[in-house]
């Protein structure tokens, strides 16, 4: 049996901003968010790659960064979703921001999601292995189990999320709603690429 190499790249961006806390009124001064943009993945039998595929692999994890830096802007400017990579702790009180709720909202769902998709997958394949007869010791209530872990996984990921939504709105009712100031100019040649 042969080995592969697992040959992975990431590209990161940062971008400047800074903003007025809701509930001390002091000015943040300057924070940096760090955007990292989904892993470029290249299976390969060789340890190292040639100078074609590594250079493919690079243009790879740059446009994934690109994107997802394109996307992270579209939805701060136009619907005002500003993403968890904006941190909204106050330095000097500590407090966090009304404005990054919409961040954890946007990703509500991500990991409820992930459950459910993995449990009736994991749950398929069993079900499969029962009736082609390869696998006695697979039963029909395994595989029901197995989907019934994954509805409860993804319940349970949801219910945390949602905690953790209110127990931010609550932190951050008091105060009057001011929205970070991002430096877009800082990172303008990535929003601009095709």
């Amino acid at each position: 049996m042969g080995t592969y190499y697992r040959h992975t790249r990431t590209e990161k961006a940062n971008v400047p901003y800074s903003f007025q806390c809701e509930q001390c009124g002091k000015e943040s001064g300057p924070l940096t968010a760090v955007i990292i943009g989904p892993e470029a993945t290249y299976n390969s039998n060789f340890k190292t790659l040639s100078p074609d595929r590594e250079e493919k692999l690079c243009r790879e994890a740059h446009g994934k960064l690109v994107r997802k830096l394109q996307e992270t802007h579209r939805d701060a400017v136009e619907k005002k979703i500003f993403s968890t990579d904006f941190k909204d702790q106050c330095p000097f009180c500590q407090q966090p921001q009304s404005w990054a709720v919409s961040g954890l909202k946007k990703k509500m769902y991500g990991n409820p999601s992930v459950c459910l998709i993995l449990g009736g997958f994991i749950a398929l394949i069993a079900l499969v292995c029962h009736y082609s007869g390869d696998m006695e010791y697979v039963t029909l209530p395994m595989a029901a189990g197995i989907f019934a872990l994954g509805v409860v996984a993804a319940l349970g990921s949801l219910a945390w999320n949602v905690i953790k939504i209110r127990q931010k709105t609550r932190k951050t009712a008091s105060g009057a709603q001011r929205l970070p100031v991002i430096e877009w100019d800082a990172v303008r040649n990535l929003l601009n690429e095709q």
